[in-house]
């Protein structure tokens, strides 16, 4: 057997030994948490702590009933400006009943109702058409 021939096994021996180098650790192992800090009873009770504070700040702030909604004078007039300045063209929601039924011939589904828009995409009116719509079509005198 020739030199040559065992060139090969030199060269998996020496991926082998440097695979299993690249794995070990140098140096001594320390924690990566610092030295000297609080225990986990110590955080636990200030997590508690902030917990309690906040919540006494909350109920100390005068909160609006939750049936209120109301974005604020600011934002009220902007869209009613956006809304006057593009309106919308009607678009009714229709209401689809579908009845008990079994899904896959054997799960069953209860009956319950849906509603989608009747078009697809919202469109908007340009201008001088929603005056005309909201005007009552003129009737024929004789």
């Amino acid at each position: 057997m020739a030199w040559t021939e065992e060139i090969p096994h030199l060269g998996a021996l020496a991926l082998t030994v440097l695979a299993l180098s690249a794995c070990s650790v140098a140096g001594p192992r320390e924690s990566p948490l610092p030295k000297g800090g609080a225990t986990m009873n110590e955080i636990y009770r200030g997590a508690t702590m902030n917990a309690e504070r906040e919540h006494r700040v909350r109920e100390a702030l005068p909160l609006r009933p939750p049936g209120e909604l109301s974005p604020g004078p600011v934002k009220e007039s902007a869209l009613r400006q956006i809304e006057h300045r593009f309106p919308r063209m009607p678009n009714p929601d229709l209401v689809m009943v579908v009845f008990p039924h079994l899904a896959r011939g054997k799960y069953p589904v209860p009956g319950y109702f849906t509603a989608f828009p009747m078009y697809e995409q919202v469109e908007y009116l340009l201008p001088g058409e929603g005056t005309a719509r909201l005007e009552p079509a003129p009737s024929v005198q004789r």
